[in-house]
């Protein structure tokens, strides 16, 4: 969500009290996007794979209880939890040193949010409504404007500002938590869940008065989430000055400064830890055009899309950066590409689209949502992934409903619920087409319904048929992909055109109108797609078969797989079990050759066979969103071994 839509809705959603007087500030001197999205309530998915994986999700949030989630909080305010607490990271077990109990509300409060727009079902609202009404006893008991889950209470927030050991990452969860409320506001409507996060913001500002600069910064060397996009957003909706000096107090300067200048210094750095501070980052610049904060934005996404990304737009090895020269050496590992850093990637991709609207962003976006984040969910069951491994011959694990509370849980429950928010955005009367996802549009403001019908990726076409009143006039521009040479956009079978800017928008000449039917043709093409950075030696080339966007895995079965097995509790056991030693098909002429040996099966369903592998074997290759409860291999190395 960028600012003119939160903009847009705080307006509408402050009516009274001091936080609605002082909006206007924060308004008048931020910035105003050249385009601006769609709310997730004006988009309904239509069927598809997203919304097979919307239903799962809804499923499965409607499982949970929230009464598990709250018990913590009740507790540390002096009230007798309604249920027992959840397990794993949730729980009280003895290696949850981490410290992250009361994450997983915060996370669930943005998923319900999101949600009950996405669907209008209600019981998402009433979810939150209750939530956040059980989040206001718990604040008014306590009496100090705070709310938290730890079972030592405040005492490792109040550790971190007097700059002593403190347990775990407190301020990361924090985080989650005030995202939460915040999500409740802006989707749900939520009036109650803005006066509890000004409490949290309250008592935050009150603690960090006497905490020296120096001494703030020691303290953000530990993973604190997106802590300074909260406050800039919460200046954004207030216009108080003390939460934009708090956003930039939250602002780690040990990786600000680097980037800023240009300089990358993320070899060895967790990951997930670093991007919510660039999401922070760049709402700063949002709000304030301070310019290190735009630069340091825009140069951390450019590094990690063009030079630290596996094909399927995810990266890192046991949730850190490693060099980018050393991909290969990566490759056999199961615990590389973590989802929580693809979510985060594709949060911080439309943050920068929504102040510089380029296709490219659109580009990466549409390759880490299909086949990052539609990837994680386990079809059958709806749970997520911690990490999609790259190691040869390895599967996905997923978590367990009720036990396994990761990062990846947490923001798995939000994924598959904002799939319809950044298909459409749009400017005063265009309307640009972002992704090719079957949906359906209500443009209030242009009295227009838009419907998108695809059966992308499995076909190359997409129909958008516009609806609307005798007045209904919307001008129209289409991403044409940069794996796309050529795009054909066709309206009411007559007028034709042909875009020949692969990595840019088509606008149509002319006006479309209710009643008017446009076809476009996005045709794709087999690649392989070579491993970033790898070695030089022929004998150490590897390569990942891409369709258009998607990355397709190769199929090696499922030996010794049993029903349940890819369903785990902790997440430390991630790419430490199944580990079978599983053959995997040697090509041992150039790469070049393999491609000329792989040919699209025929039905309706995208495959490819591979044939010419040592011992004459083949490979079938599908979709690797759609891989799942078998082996595979994604990436192909040319090897000389006859």
């Amino acid at each position: 969500m960028t600012a003119t839509h939160t903009r847009r809705d705080a307006f509408k959603l402050l009516g009274a009290g001091a936080a609605a007087t002082a909006a206007a500030p924060a308004f008048a001197a931020a910035r105003t996007p050249p385009l601006a999205w769609f709310s997730l309530r004006d988009v309904r998915l239509e069927p598809g794979p997203f919304l097979t994986a919307q239903k799962l999700d809804e499923k499965y949030l409607l499982e949970l209880e929230p009464d598990r989630m709250l018990a913590n909080f009740r507790t540390n305010a002096g009230l007798t939890p309604r249920a027992r607490v959840y397990g794993g990271w949730e729980s009280k077990d003895p290696w949850n040193e981490i410290r992250c109990h009361g994450h997983t509300l915060g996370h669930y409060l943005t998923a319900c949010a999101c949600m009950f727009e996405s669907t209008g079902d209600a019981r998402f609202s009433e979810r939150v409504d209750y939530i956040v009404a059980e989040l206001a006893l718990c604040q008014k008991k306590r009496g100090d404007g705070l709310v938290v889950a730890f079972p030592d209470g405040a005492a490792p927030l109040i550790d971190s500002f007097a700059g002593r050991p403190f347990a775990g990452v407190p301020w990361y969860t924090m985080h989650k938590i005030m995202a939460g409320l915040r999500d409740a506001y802006w989707h749900a409507r939520s009036r109650g869940a803005l006066g509890i996060l000004f409490g949290i913001a309250r008592w935050i500002e009150e603690e960090s008065k006497t905490v020296s600069d120096v001494a703030f910064q020691k303290m953000l060397d530990r993973e604190h989430g997106g802590m300074n996009e909260i406050f800039a957003d919460l200046f954004m909706i207030s216009g108080d000055q003390k939460f934009r000096l708090l956003a930039e107090k939250f602002s780690h300067r040990a990786l600000l400064e680097p980037l800023a200048e240009g300089r990358d210094t993320l070899d060895g750095l967790h990951a997930n830890t670093q991007i919510p501070k660039v999401i922070g980052f760049n709402r700063i610049h949002e709000l304030t055009s301070a310019p290190e904060y735009g630069r340091a934005a825009d140069f951390f996404w450019r590094t990690v899309v063009e030079k630290r990304s596996f094909a399927t737009g995810g990266h890192g090895d046991v949730e850190h950066f490693f060099p980018p020269a050393k991909f290969a050496e990566h490759l056999p590992s199961a615990k590389t590409m973590e989802t929580c850093c693809t979510h985060n990637m594709l949060r911080l991709t439309r943050a920068l689209y929504g102040r510089d609207p380029r296709a490219r962003y659109f580009d990466y976006f549409e390759r880490a949502l299909f086949n990052g984040i539609l990837a994680s969910q386990d079809p059958d069951t709806g749970m997520m992934t911690y990490f999609q491994a790259t190691r040869p011959g390895y599967l996905r694990l997923y978590h367990t409903p009720f036990d396994s509370f990761w990062c990846c849980t947490g923001s798995g429950l939000e994924n598959h619920a904002r799939y319809g928010e950044s298909i459409y955005s749009h400017d005063v009367d265009t309307l640009y087409v972002n992704l090719f996802v079957s949906s359906t549009l209500t443009w209030s403001d242009r009295n227009a319904t838009i419907t998108q019908t695809t059966r992308f990726p499995d076909t190359d076409t997409t129909r958008i048929e516009i609806k609307g009143g005798s007045s209904t006039s919307v001008a129209l521009a289409v991403r044409q992909p940069a794996w796309c040479p050529v795009m054909t956009v066709t309206v009411n079978s007559k007028r034709r055109s042909t875009a020949r800017r692969p990595g840019s928008y088509h606008a149509l000449r002319g006006r479309v109108h209710a009643g008017d039917v446009v076809e476009v043709t996005v045709p794709m093409s087999l690649t392989l797609e070579p491993l970033q950075k790898s070695p030089d030696d022929p004998a150490e080339r590897w390569a990942a078969f891409v369709f258009g966007p998607i990355v397709l895995a190769g199929r090696l079965g499922t030996e010794g797989l049993v029903p349940g097995s890819q369903l785990i509790v902790n997440e430390r056991e991630s790419g430490e079990m199944l580990n079978s030693d599983v053959a995997n098909p040697r090509w041992t002429r150039p790469l070049g050759e393999l491609l000329a040996n792989t040919a699209r099966n025929p039905g309706e369903r995208l495959s490819f066979t591979a044939r010419g592998f040592a011992d004459d074997a083949s490979v079938e290759l599908i979709p690797w969103f759609r891989l799942a409860h078998e082996r595979y291999n994604l990436y192909w190395r040319q090897t000389t071994t006859p």
